[in-house]
């Protein structure tokens, strides 16, 4: 098991990226925590050394389908990719720095048990061999991976708490309505009326932005609330 690392700020979550770039070899790096269910997809990131090559990498996540993110999505195994002439040609045909960068690591973090968020941290050289001190200290860029994820969640899921104004009593509904619980059930166990828990799921709904129960549920699991 990988352990991971525990970051306080977003200083510290730069930091520690910009020196497992420069330990690795490489010359550029970009983390980003990725949502996969939206029909679109969105994701936040964080990145270091090489602008050039992160606006590149990051036009290439938004590209549909990405293949990278799709390894991620299916596997926790890291992977070195090779990038061809022609994709680097496509992201910045005048940028001599994107163009440099021709052997990317991509270390996924495994997804959290009911989320569909993901992490995947990519390592980028000039080629393989410019990135081996990065296979040979694989276990960091993992536990590196784990802890980038686990602050980017533990932050969203911050953001939510103050944004909804999300009480221990709302979280119980919606534990209950996630062990599929409808609400006779629900209002029942908590000494209540049908309809109380019926509206008081509307107003949780409205709180949250989601239009369902269903949506509110996995809202909460993405950021680890249940």
């Amino acid at each position: 098991m990988t352990s991971s690392l525990t970051f306080a700020d977003l200083a510290s979550v730069i930091s520690a990226l910009e020196l497992a770039a420069k330990t690795g070899g490489a010359s550029a790096a970009l983390f980003v925590w990725a949502i996969t269910d939206d029909d679109h997809g969105w994701y936040r990131s964080i990145a270091a050394l090489d602008p050039a090559w992160t606006a590149s990498a990051l036009r290439r996540l938004q590209s549909n389908p990405c293949n990278w993110l799709a390894h991620a999505a299916r596997s926790s195994e890291p992977l070195l990719v090779q990038q061809s002439l022609d994709e680097r040609e496509a992201g910045d045909q005048d940028d001599n720095h994107c163009a440099r960068a021709r052997a990317v690591w991509l270390i996924p973090a495994p997804l959290p048990q009911g989320s569909d968020a993901l992490g995947l941290l990519m390592l980028a050289g000039e080629d393989a061999h410019c990135l081996d001190a990065i296979s040979r200290l694989m276990p960091v860029y993992r536990a590196l991976a784990l802890g980038m994820t686990d602050w980017f969640q533990r932050r969203g899921r911050d953001e939510l708490v103050q944004r909804a104004h999300l009480t221990d009593r709302d979280l119980e509904l919606l534990r209950r309505e996630s062990l599929g619980q409808g609400s006779k059930q629900i209002a029942s166990a908590l000494n209540t009326e049908p309809k109380t828990i019926d509206c008081r799921f509307h107003r949780l709904n409205v709180r949250l932005g989601v239009a369902s129960r269903r949506d509110a549920v996995w809202l909460c699991k993405r950021y680890g609330l249940l």
